[in-house]
């Protein structure tokens, strides 16, 4: 049953969430950041702090453990080692679940039950004190922790510092937004302003260079092209999510697993986008107008499979459409007002593209629908009696 050999897809879980590739794609800055911030732990074992903040699928947790991987690869090189432990807060939301998964990083068996907050603080700091190294503790998603009323523990645990002897503990806070508001005084000292580490959102060209690298790790070669990546990188980053941008390639290859095709379509793509999240409702395209609606239509229709339609052949197309139901094509001018309207509807994209003469083409996309599935859509909205307010514009 499970035999059969994937012809897109060569490795699935380089398309995990949990997997982070040994280079990190525009990410550079932020572990620089966190190199200068750590150095004093990595050179003279000196506890360390930072505050790691940025929208979902900002890259913070991929960075946070490719940091410290990294960190332990170099020290021990040098001839030192370093410890780290990672937690889910959303996950481990409560004190005692966040020091039961601190306790067991040493000591698996410790039981679930029988052992107080405080008693379960001073055996990770027994165990740590053996380690005689830095541990780096990081805590993803410190804002549900913070919000449960934990506070205490941040602070305990860099409290620790000063009865350790032969070891240290760093610490860092990852969360969508700047925690700082959330610490207690106390644990504000300690973390600094300074040391927050943001993480803005991707660009679509960052996307599309995350998509590409991806796609050579988890993809057979040749299965997804150029204007597919860009197809791909276009959608994703209405978002800036590379996490986004990773299930849509998952999806997307999935469905071309099922095709005829040998590689991942624009079709593939859109139906994947539609499956995970779409702008383009029924509803939506109901309320366009008589001429937006024969505008769209005449895209859908020229796009066909690909990924991109110029709009000299959008607007060729636009003309037969317009004949076919009786409407009087309007000029360019007019034409181009109408993709304008419907781009900032969130229904269609453009993009201005240089070509090899010199000169510069608009080209169009429907990202979150295949456009065969849109023309239908369109071709049943029209054969539809018109409501009497419906305008013409």
């Amino acid at each position: 049953m499970f035999d059969r050999t994937s012809r897109i897809i060569k490795d699935s879980g380089r398309l995990s969430f949990e997997h982070v590739p040994e280079k990190l794609i525009h990410r550079e800055g932020q572990m620089r950041q966190l190199e200068m911030l750590f150095r004093p732990m990595a050179v003279d074992g000196v506890p360390c702090t930072a505050l790691l903040s940025g929208g979902v699928g900002t890259g913070k947790t991929a960075t946070a453990k490719r940091f410290c991987e990294d960190t332990a690869r170099h020290c021990a090189k040098a001839g030192g080692a370093i410890d780290h432990i990672m937690v889910n807060c959303r996950v481990r939301s409560a004190e005692y679940g966040v020091l039961l998964h601190l306790v067991r990083h040493f000591d698996k068996g410790f039981p679930d039950r029988g052992f107080s907050a405080a008693e379960m603080l001073r055996s990770f700091r027994t165990h740590v004190e053996k380690g005689a190294r830095p541990m780096i503790v990081v805590l993803d998603e410190a804002d549900m922790l913070l919000k449960s009323g934990s506070r205490d523990l941040v602070y305990q645990l860099m409290r620790m510092n000063e009865e350790l002897r032969n070891a240290s503990v760093s610490m860092m806070l990852i969360a969508q937004r700047p925690v700082a508001e959330l610490l207690d005084e106390a644990s504000m000292s300690t973390f600094r302003r300074a040391n927050n580490v943001r993480f803005e959102r991707y660009t679509a060209a960052e996307l599309a260079g995350i998509i590409e690298a991806r796609a050579q790790e988890a993809l057979h070669p040749g299965t997804l092209g150029d204007d597919e990546v860009a197809l791909l990188a276009e959608i994703a980053a209405q978002y800036g999510d590379a996490r986004f941008a990773i299930e849509l390639i998952e999806r997307s290859a999935s469905i071309a697993e099922t095709g005829d095709a040998g590689r991942i379509t624009a079709d593939d793509i859109r139906s994947a986008n539609a499956m995970i999240y779409s702008d383009v409702s029924e509803n939506k395209l109901r309320d366009l107008d008589l001429n937006r609606k024969l505008t769209l239509l005449a895209i859908a229709r020229a796009l066909k499979s690909d990924p991109y339609v110029s709009m000299t052949a959008a607007k060729k197309t636009y003309g037969i459409v317009c004949e076919e139901y009786g409407q009087t094509a309007r000029k360019h001018t007019q034409f181009w007002t109408y993709v304008q309207d419907m781009e900032r509807a969130g229904i269609l994209s453009t993009e201005v593209r240089n070509e090899p003469d010199g000169g510069r083409v608009t080209h169009i996309s429907v990202p979150n629908i295949p456009p065969r599935e849109l023309a239908k859509k369109l071709e049943y909205l029209l054969e539809t009696p018109q409501s009497a307010d419906e305008q013409v514009w």
